[in-house]
């Protein structure tokens, strides 16, 4: 028996008229309570170049919850990295537990909900190695109405610039999607453009990611493999490890302390939820 289908089959997936409106705004106060400073729900029909994705994540995804939290902006200009690297770890932190405390209420009302992370874990194997997530989150965000296209390539909110993170929610249930903004958000300036110290952001959007990814992941990924290819330059079966998917994964899981691959013993428990179903 799949374990979907009884969740599928309750009275809920079929919800009377208002179930969606009232399902949305309980969906927005809790993210809000949780530590998201902005949340809006996207029209998954408005990312057509994502529905493969999101068919992965959850078969029949209809909507894209997105929240958003705001950094510190006194933390980000800090001299010091280790405040800057501290507040970046908060912030998305933030935003997992707004998703995931969004995706369980979904869950309680009889719908499918998934929290997708903003940073990692992601797919490491080919074709993506790591470099693209399962959501594009800064044009889900868009469609949410939270923000526009920034010259710098990201997400520019009216509050709080370009100083946030974003992750979410795909979802089954029938929420109420926001439009998206009218107004253009960034003033086109250009100062992020000519503050760039790696000269990576060319305006309009575009981003070198190779002179981008080399300065602010400058100790991540490529630099431990460019370690170990050192360590064993002359070894050409370490070399191939070295180059391959396995280290990949490896290197996710040191960072993300997640080691867990398989999950079936506790999908195939089928716990009973009508009476959680509110």
């Amino acid at each position: 028996m799949n374990p979907n289908q009884s969740r599928k089959e309750h009275p809920a997936s079929h919800p009377p008229d208002g179930v969606g409106a009232a399902l949305t705004q309980q969906v927005k106060s809790i993210a809000l309570a949780s530590g998201a400073d902005l949340v809006g729900v996207a029209d998954a029909a408005l990312m057509p170049e994502q529905a493969e994705s999101l068919r992965r994540l959850l078969p029949g995804t209809r909507r894209v919850v997105v929240v958003v939290a705001r950094h510190s902006l006194s933390a980000l200009d800090s001299p010091k990295n280790q405040v800057r690297q501290f507040d970046t770890i908060y912030t998305y932190d933030e935003c997992a537990r707004a998703a995931h405390r969004v995706a369980r209420r979904i869950e309680d009302a009889g719908f499918g909900a998934v929290a997708v992370p903003a940073f990692i874990p992601i797919d490491m194997k080919a074709p993506k190695n790591g470099m693209q997530g399962e959501i594009n989150w800064r044009e889900a965000a868009i469609q949410a109405g939270l923000g526009s296209w920034g010259e710098n390539g990201l997400l520019v909110t009216r509050n709080y610039g370009a100083a946030v993170r974003i992750c979410g929610v795909a979802t089954d249930a029938p929420l109420e999607a926001d439009a998206p903004l009218i107004e253009d958000v960034c003033d086109h300036c250009l100062d992020c453009v000519k503050s760039c110290p790696p000269k990576a952001l060319c305006g309009g959007g575009k981003i070198d990611k190779k002179k981008c990814g080399d300065h602010i992941f400058r100790y991540g990924f490529r630099t431990f493999q460019g370690f170990m290819s050192d360590v064993f330059e002359r070894d050409a079966r370490a070399r191939a490890a070295i180059d391959g998917y396995p280290l990949r994964e490896m290197w996710q899981n040191f960072m993300t302390g997640n080691y867990y691959y398989c999950f079936r013993c506790q999908i195939q428990c089928h716990r009973h939820t009508e009476d959680a179903v509110k």
